[in-house]
C-alpha cells in the first residue's frame, strides 16, 4: 500500500512538473517588458555546447523563464537529443518551445550579413563599419560599447568602471549579424565571442599575475600595431621591461591613436601633442587600449617573453631588430632605416 501510495505521489509531482512545463514552455512567450534585450536578439552556440549551458545563457538573456524548466522539460518528453552549432536570432514571438525546436533542428539565421572586425580595429571603425553594413547605427553602437549593467553578467568585466568605454574586449572576428540589431546585442556578441575565444585558462592566467586583465588588453591593443606576428612575445617583453624602469613607452601607435591618423612614423611634432593617450610624453600605459587586439596580441602581452630589451625597430623587410641600449639602437637605425 505505501509503495502505490508513493507511485501516485510520484505521478501526481511528475503530472504537476509536466503541466507547469507545459505552460511555461507551450503557452508563455517572452515577456518584452522584461528589462533586457528585447528584439533581433542574435544567440550564438558554439560547438559541443550543452542543452544545460545554452539554457543557462537563454535565461540570462530572458528569453526563457527557467533553464531549469527547459532541461527538465526537453528529458521528459525525450527532446534532449542534441542541439546544432551556429548562430540564431530570437524576438519576442519565439516561445521557449519554438527555442528549443529550433535550436535542434538548426534553424540559423538565414538573413544575416557577414561584418569582419580586423584586429587591432578601434571602437569608431568598429561602429562605422556596422553602420555601413545596416546592422545598427554607428552613435547608437558608439553609446552601447560602455560598461553598464547590460554586461554584468560577464565576469572578465568586473574591473571595468561603469561608464568606461569597452575599447579592447570587442573582440576581432567575422560576425553574421541581422541588420536592425540593437547595439547593447551586438556589444554582447562580442563580449561573448571574447570570453570564448581567450578562454578560462588564459583568462585565470592574466588573473594570477599582478597585472589586471585591462592592462594586459592595454598593451596588446600597442602590440598588435606594433608587432608582427611572429614577434608579440618579444615586442610586448620589450614594453613590460620599460614599464618597470618607468620609461616612456615612445609607441608611434599612442601617438597615431591621439591624432586620429594611420601615419607609419610620426614627425617630431606629433610626439610633442599633449594628448594623455602619447606615450611620447607620458610615462607608463595610456589610460586605456587604443584598439580591440587579436588572440595573439592578447597572448603575447600575457606571456611576455623574459629579456633585457629596451628597444626595437623594424627593417623595411619587417623584420624586427632589438637592442639593449639607446646607443645600439640609434646605430640599427642608421644601419637599416636613414
Amino acid at each position: 500500500m505505501k509503495k502505490l501510495l508513493a507511485f501516485l505521489v510520484l505521478l501526481l509531482i511528475l503530472g504537476g512538473a509536466a503541466a507547469w512545463g507545459y505552460r511555461s514552455l507551450f503557452v508563455a512567450p517572452v515577456d518584452l517588458n522584461a528589462p533586457g534585450p528585447r528584439s533581433g536578439i542574435v544567440f550564438e552556440v558554439p560547438r559541443g555546447s550543452t542543452l544545460r549551458s545554452t539554457a543557462a545563457q537563454l535565461e540570462k538573456l530572458e528569453l526563457i523563464p527557467s533553464a531549469q524548466a527547459l532541461v527538465l522539460y526537453s528529458r521528459f518528453f525525450g527532446l534532449d537529443a542534441g542541439i546544432q552549432a551556429g548562430v540564431y536570432t530570437f524576438d519576442g514571438s519565439h516561445r521557449p518551445v519554438d527555442i528549443l525546436e529550433d535550436l535542434q533542428s538548426g534553424k540559423v539565421l538565414d538573413q544575416s550579413v557577414a561584418v569582419t572586425v580586423p584586429e587591432g580595429f578601434t571602437k569608431q571603425q568598429i561602429a562605422a563599419r556596422l553602420d555601413a553594413a545596416g546592422i545598427v547605427s554607428s552613435d547608437e553602437f558608439q553609446a552601447a560599447a560602455h560598461m553598464s549593467s547590460a554586461y554584468e553578467d560577464y565576469s572578465f568585466l568586473s574591473e571595468v568602471e561603469d561608464g568606461m568605454s569597452l575599447e579592447g574586449f570587442l573582440f576581432p572576428e567575422t560576425y553574421r549579424l541581422i541588420p536592425g540589431t540593437d547595439g547593447t546585442n551586438v556589444v554582447r556578441f562580442m563580449l561573448s565571442v571574447f570570453a570564448r575565444r581567450t578562454g578560462e585558462e588564459l583568462l585565470d592566467s592574466i588573473a594570477a599575475q599582478d597585472r589586471s586583465l585591462r592592462e594586459v588588453l592595454n598593451l596588446a591593443s600597442i602590440v598588435e600595431r606594433e608587432s608582427p606576428p611572429e614577434d608579440v612575445h618579444e615586442i610586448a617583453g620589450v614594453f613590460w621591461n620599460r614599464i618597470q624602469r618607468n620609461m616612456r613607452l615612445e609607441s608611434d601607435a599612442t601617438v597615431n591613436y591621439a591624432l586620429g591618423t594611420s601615419n607609419l612614423q610620426p614627425t617630431f611634432a606629433d610626439t610633442l601633442v599633449d594628448h594623455p593617450y602619447n606615450t611620447y610624453r607620458f610615462a607608463g600605459l595610456p589610460p586605456g587600449p587604443i584598439g580591440n587586439p587579436g588572440l595573439n596580441a592578447i597572448r603575447g602581452a600575457a606571456d611576455p617573453a623574459t629579456h633585457d630589451y629596451l628597444f626595437f625597430l623594424h627593417k623595411p623587410t619587417r623584420e624586427t631588430v632589438f637592442s639593449h641600449t639607446f646607443g645600439q639602437h640609434l646605430a640599427a637605425k642608421a644601419r637599416y632605416l636613414d
